[in-house]
């Protein structure tokens, strides 16, 4: 069996070959493209909640309260007494003083809001395309030429099972 045996006749079926006349065929090679697409998705959720926390807090309040100040002085002289020895008689002063009284007033101390922004960044992916190829492959001495002239010159690959090539393969560039 040839090089071009069973493996060639089924490709006659394949659609990649388009036939362009009783002598031309036409193959077409693809290759495989990224395109890549976003989609919004829950990346976590943010809670913002209160809570109480209890600490104690000394305030320094100065505060006033009265006293009491015996003073004995002696009197120059003397003199008549009102009234007889033995009444009763007393004096009262009211002292009297600050009190300090606590209130607890709940006040606003400060705001906390919670907003979203966009932030654009840049995330890297990679993945393995394919491509299809062009191969031209000979046997013995079949010359293949190029259509813009000469034998294989730029970026075709040429395999051969001939002996008689001694060059290196070379691919058809897609680009």
């Amino acid at each position: 069996m040839s090089l071009f045996g069973k493996k060639d006749q089924d490709k006659d079926q394949d659609l990649d070959r388009i036939r362009e006349g009783k002598d031309q065929e036409r193959l077409e090679l693809r290759e495989e493209e990224l395109r890549a697409e976003k989609q919004r998705v829950q990346a976590g959720e943010v809670r913002l909640r209160k809570e109480v926390v209890e600490e104690e807090k000394t305030l320094e309040i100065p505060v006033t309260h009265e006293e009491v100040v015996v003073e004995k002085h002696s009197v120059g002289g003397r003199r008549p007494a009102d009234g007889q020895i033995g009444d009763d008689d007393e004096i009262r002063i009211r002292l009297m003083e600050e009190e300090v009284q606590v209130e607890k007033t709940p006040v606003v101390r400060e705001e906390v809001n919670l907003k979203k922004r966009q932030v654009q960044d840049t995330e890297r992916v990679s993945e393995t395309v394919r491509r299809e190829e062009a191969w031209v492959d000979s046997t013995d001495d079949a010359r293949v030429q190029m259509s813009s002239g000469g034998t294989w010159q730029g970026s075709e690959r040429r395999h051969t099972g001939g002996k008689k090539y001694q060059g290196v393969d070379r691919r058809m560039a897609s680009r």
